[in-house]
């Protein structure tokens, strides 16, 4: 009885302060330093994470925003925030999380306040010419059938607008993992290079995944960005602060970047003197800068008082890397201080017009200066990249042209294109190269139905899954690999400035150049082992259907330059036919389409990179 009891008193004692150590989350005051000197900033810190999934009233389910906003939850509360998260709200029950968010925790001059949205969001034109954005609850009917209930359940910016002055708190972030256009941003972008005395000044921001008639992926690329800005990779001054202002710009060129600029995340201030002077903060460094021991040494008979860091002087401009993440982006003659750092070998790099990598150690009780130097030549390709193939930009007839038979209205009608030069890869990414890019231990190591074949495309990976791939090949490479444009696929299988008559990617035998329904036994076969064409590249006829980054979309007869398809749709463009169908699909005029999420063991991709 006596053990039982302890162990009885030992469980109530950890359950208390389990329960006690939540209850205070969002709670501790927040301090940083502001022109010298220690500040109170917030007493208190708190966050509404709504996310809605599943819609019951026309509108298509979200199953990615579960997830999403767990883990934003997850991300804010090691922020020290607490956490109020509301998951498929209807009209009703949304606005009241607002009211009640804000009558519980926006009554206190000091604190700070960010609501996070993950759903559909919906632009409408108003009667008097002006446009709308409108976060969706669960209950909003399709604006198509039904306007008027539409706009009856739907929450528009205005109210955003309305719940923003609402808040007395100083200091409120907003942000809309959907797209609309932004009505109330004032959409001044001037980051503050310091934290400063306006800093406390109130303030009303809002951060947005788009712009209108553009469309988020249901797998977040912004939210996975916010967490990693949260993580310290949004601090573009070293400072260990992430303020608004940094976090929008972040996101802005991250999100650009990743989604192969189909989306355009807008960041921006409300439109009210008096609550667009402070920036939105977040603290960064789980331990302060004062608690960590200086070491003072020699280095190059110069004394320096460091606390153990690196010291980079850069005589080129470009993207700074460290051990492949993105750091900052980095001018001529700027010093640049990455502090605090692990000890260990660090590998850095800058990646702008010109590229320098070095290799750097850095020990408890040492501070690496560094001088980046100009240096004319590319970055060693590893050898898990992919190989790639310069194509020589021109103009080139695009669409169902007189050597192709069978056509279809979606390849017409054919019209002028003009691309710039690129590079694209000279074979399908493989599965070896897919293993060692996304890692032994990740969730999708190899999809492929067709395994244990390192040299054979990899394949079953849905567009979306391939916009992960990229992002980690860039991280490791420092480059901006992306997929190629339906042009620019075409233009390539074509033959560039070179381009023949032939039916398929370098001949008009298919058997020559593709593996196919016919040909291939029912699987894939392994890269580069049929004829390339005039450009020296393989497989683009046949093997596996290869992604483009564009929506799908009608041709027009008019003349293009580097056209990039529509800005928003529901499906995705795959090009070159595969190894289960027939010769008709392995055309280089053909079009086929797929839904970005959908995973078949037909579909894989090759890279494009620009010069």
């Amino acid at each position: 009885m006596k053990t039982y009891g302890h162990f009885f008193l030992l469980s109530l004692l950890i359950l208390v302060t389990g329960i006690l150590s939540a209850q205070q989350r969002g709670f501790q005051q927040i301090n940083l330093t502001v022109d010298g000197q220690a500040t109170s900033l917030y007493s208190g810190s708190h966050a509404l994470v709504i996310g809605v999934s599943d819609y019951t009233n026309g509108w298509s389910d979200l199953y990615g925003v579960k997830s999403d906003v767990s883990r934003v939850k997850a991300a804010l509360e090691k922020q020290d925030f607490n956490v109020v998260l509301v998951e498929d709200p209807t009209n009703s029950e949304l606005k009241a999380a607002f009211d009640n968010f804000i009558s519980k925790y926006g009554r206190s001059l000091n604190n700070r306040l960010l609501v996070y949205f993950s759903g559909h969001g919906y632009t409408m034109k108003k009667g008097w010419g002006g446009d709308m954005g409108y976060i969706v609850p669960s209950d909003a009917p399709d604006p198509n059938k039904n306007p008027d209930g539409f706009k009856d359940k739907a929450l528009d910016m205005e109210l955003m607008e309305v719940y923003a002055k609402r808040i007395d708190s100083k200091h409120a972030l907003f942000m809309f993992d959907c797209c609309f256009s932004g009505s109330v941003f004032s959409m001044s972008k001037a980051a503050p290079a310091v934290i400063n005395y306006k800093t406390k000044e109130p303030v009303r921001q809002f951060i947005t995944a788009g712009t209108a008639d553009e469309e988020v992926p249901d797998k977040s690329i912004f939210c996975s960005e916010f967490i990693e800005a949260l993580k310290g990779n949004g601090d573009r001054d070293g400072d260990g602060y992430l303020t608004g202002s940094e976090l929008g710009e972040y996101l802005q060129a991250q999100v650009v970047n990743y989604s192969n600029e189909t989306q355009h995340p807008q960041y921006g201030k409300i439109r009210e003197s008096r609550l667009d002077k402070g920036d939105f903060v977040f603290v960064l460094n789980s331990q302060p800068m004062e608690s960590l021991q200086p070491t003072e040494i020699t280095i190059s008979e110069e004394k320096i008082t460091r606390y153990g860091s690196i010291e980079l002087t850069s005589e080129i401009s470009g993207s700074l890397y460290i051990d492949g993440t993105f750091m900052k982006q980095v001018t001529k003659d700027t010093r640049v201080t990455l502090n605090p750092v692990t000890t260990g070998m660090h590998n850095l790099r800058i990646v702008g017009d010109e590229t320098w990598q070095e290799s750097v150690a850095v020990s408890e009780n040492i501070t690496s200066r560094v001088t980046a130097k100009s240096a004319k030549h590319d970055i060693k390709r590893y050898d898990w990249e992919p190989e790639m193939v310069f194509v020589k930009g021109g103009t080139f007839t695009m669409g169902c042209t007189s050597e192709q038979s069978d056509c279809g209205d979606e390849e017409k009608p054919v019209h002028q294109v003009t691309v710039s030069d690129f590079y694209i890869g000279k074979y399908e990414v493989t599965q070896k190269q897919w293993r060692e890019v996304m890692g032994a231990s990740a969730a999708l190591s190899n999809p492929s139905y067709f395994k244990n074949c390192d040299d054979c495309p990899v394949e079953q990976v849905s567009w979306n899954d391939v916009q992960e791939f990229i992002k980690k090949l860039n991280q490791l490479t420092g480059k901006n690999y992306r997929l190629p444009t339906e042009a620019e696929w075409e233009y390539a299988a074509r033959g560039g400035v070179s381009a023949s008559s032939t039916t398929n990617a370098g001949s008009n035998n298919l058997a020559e150049v593709g593996w196919y329904g016919d040909n291939s036994g029912s699987k894939t076969h392994p890269v580069g082992q049929k004829k390339s064409n005039e450009l020296g590249i393989y497989d683009m006829s046949g093997n596996v259907w290869e992604w483009c980054s564009d929506w799908n979309g009608s041709y027009s007869s008019s003349s293009q330059t580097n056209p990039k398809g529509p800005s928003t749709g529901s499906l995705r463009v795959i090009r070159g036919g595969s190894w289960y169908v027939s010769a008709r699909y392995c055309r280089v005029a053909l079009r086929y389409f797929s839904t970005p999420g959908f995973r078949g063991n037909y579909n894989g991709f090759r890279m494009v990179i620009a010069p």
